[in-house]
């Protein structure tokens, strides 16, 4: 089987399991066989195929750490009191004069909080919409808004597993790559926020909807203490702990204050850190149910399946015609803009961040070596990318599930500023030589 085969096929079953709604895990397996297929078919062994592929599993050990680490967090944390105080007392900050531009800041600090887009839209996001429409705020607007702020910690915060990805499949410093991203990211995070506050002005909140407020108060106990544990995960990185002995730190803090409730007993807890967290009663209180070990599963199958691809690639050269394409490309323009074109073309092509990222990186890796441009340079311009970008291809689960968790459509899209804002002004750097 030829490799323009395997990814034809491959891209067939990509885009038919978007469009019929089938999970992306399928053709994933379906692309691990062909791939597997055509590197047998080149002569390699079943066992130099397995070794190959088992090479790419290897590498994203640390992030599949990360991953099951942060199912367990985020049941503790809602458990514990965490992520309702937190929704709760942010909810009571907003002004309805500035709500787009709050929904952003709020949605910004949460996902930094969390590290997770996904986590941030399904709560923090949910509630917010259930705000907006019932004060008459353009939907489109306020969920650009939410995805926006959704995105800014999926792409630094120290717990997000993109980031750890990036760090990990380039081999650099985490920390290193967040001073970078907060630095690359301030001219287009000071552009979004006016955006945002001029949105604001022409998008206000007509109403206000206290009820949520209310309920939240009355189902969790509010204690300033409960925002113990996510203060824990973020300083303790700074401080210079690993981030995942920090995550265990605060996994600890979150199960030491569910048990202090004393409605909570081992066993139960045992249980919230692998099925989630459910509360007991309320129609707002539901929306922050979830976490757990089971609620990582599908993401970390995902993970787990593009890993071996990158072995695979790696190992057989699949992907030098490609690479020779784009280093062709890159003598023409700058490798960012080669490596944003890449990430476009693969958020397109892969429907999912992850293997965007994996395959991004696997095209562009051996370009910057041969240009002898540090790998600090690769993580950061693949963070100002593809790690966005991908939440702009509609038919992406890295903006269809966002999307679908607020109910609305792709026109909420060109909203999301923040997305599009950071790769393009990064194609001007200020006061730095472009490679």
């Amino acid at each position: 089987m030829t490799v323009f085969v395997a990814f034809a096929f491959f891209s067939v079953a990509l885009v038919t399991s978007v469009a019929l709604g089938i999970s992306i895990m399928m053709p994933l397996l379906l692309g691990l066989c062909l791939f597997a297929g055509t590197a047998l078919s080149q002569g390699h062994s079943p066992a130099s195929v397995a070794k190959m592929a088992w090479r790419g599993v290897e590498k994203s050990m640390p992030v599949l750490q990360i991953l099951l680490l942060v199912g367990v967090l985020t049941a503790v944390w809602r458990s514990g009191g965490a992520i309702p105080l937190c929704v709760h007392y942010g909810l009571q900050a907003i002004y309805p004069r500035f709500f787009v531009l709050y929904a952003f800041i709020l949605s910004c600090c949460f996902s930094y909080a969390i590290g997770s887009c996904f986590g941030t839209v399904g709560t923090i996001g949910v509630v917010m919409m259930l705000l907006a429409r019932s004060g008459g705020v353009d939907t489109s607007v306020a969920a650009g808004a939410i995805i926006s702020g959704a995105f800014f910690g999926d792409r630094c915060a120290p717990v997000s597993s993109s980031a750890n990805l990036i760090a990990t499949i380039t081999e650099t410093n985490l920390y290193a790559n967040i001073r970078n991203m907060f630095k690359t990211a301030l001219v287009p995070t000071a552009l979004t926020l006016a955006v945002y506050l001029y949105l604001s002005f022409v998008n206000p909140m007509q109403s206000e909807n206290t009820a949520i407020i209310s309920e939240i108060a009355g189902a969790f106990d509010l204690d300033p203490l409960m925002a113990s544990p996510v203060a824990l995960v973020m300083l303790l990185p700074l401080l210079g702990m690993d981030v995942k002995k920090a995550m265990i730190v605060s996994i600890s803090a979150g199960a030491a204050l569910t048990l202090r409730t004393g409605d909570v007993t081992l066993t139960e807890l045992a249980r919230i850190a692998v099925v989630g967290y459910a509360p007991l009663a309320g129609d707002y209180t539901q929306i922050l149910e979830g976490g757990g070990l089971l609620s990582m599963t599908r993401v970390v199958g995902i993970v787990l399946v593009a890993s071996t691809y990158s072995g695979i690639f790696d190992g057989t050269g699949m992907l030098d015609g490609v690479q020779g394409f784009m280093e062709r490309l890159s003598r023409h323009v700058s490798l960012y803009s080669a490596t944003a074109t890449t990430g476009i073309l693969t958020s397109m092509f892969a429907c999912n961040q992850t293997l965007a990222v994996i395959l991004t990186s696997q095209i562009m890796n051996a370009i910057y070596d041969r240009r002898g441009v540090p790998r600090e340079v690769l993580a950061i311009d693949l963070e100002n990318t593809v790690i966005l970008l991908a939440g702009l291809v509609p038919w992406s689960m890295a903006a269809a599930v966002p999307m679908a968790l607020l109910s609305v459509g792709a026109g909420s899209i060109p909203y999301a500023v923040f997305l599009w804002l950071v790769p393009l002004v990064n194609l001007f750097p200020l006061n730095a030589s472009r490679y």
